[in-house]
């Protein structure tokens, strides 16, 4: 079992980036308490957190609908680079969930052939 989830982790940290920042994940031993509890997680450097990760794909989506329609899920908060992260990675909470319920994405990422769009609407 710690095998198969080492394999998936490994796949995941070089498939996936941080849903916030876009950045890179490692595998790092996380310290969970005082008392000796630790296990390997997915963790963004950047973010300085747990990041379990989305597909590069969904991260691009997701922070060119923010800037695009200036999407703002955090109303009570002010506006900084920090909540600004924080609704690209809600959107891309978001298209996660769509295209794991279309069927478009599994735990080994997309299922089909994607056709990114380069051109940026108004």
């Amino acid at each position: 079992m710690k095998a198969k989830r080492a394999e998936e982790m490994i796949a995941r940290s070089e498939r996936c980036v941080c849903k916030q920042c876009g950045g890179q994940l490692e595998i790092r031993i996380i310290v969970y308490n005082k008392y000796g509890g630790s296990g390997a997680e997915l963790y963004c450097p950047h973010c300085q957190k747990i990041e379990y990760g989305t597909e590069p794909e969904i991260y691009r989506a997701a922070k060119d609908f923010v800037d695009c329609t200036g999407f703002n899920h955090f109303v009570d908060l002010e506006e900084t680079e920090r909540t600004y992260l924080l609704n690209v990675a809600k959107v891309g909470e978001i298209l996660s969930w769509g295209t794991k319920y279309w069927g478009l994405t599994d735990k080994n990422g997309f299922t089909i052939p994607l056709q990114l769009s380069d051109e940026d609407e108004e």
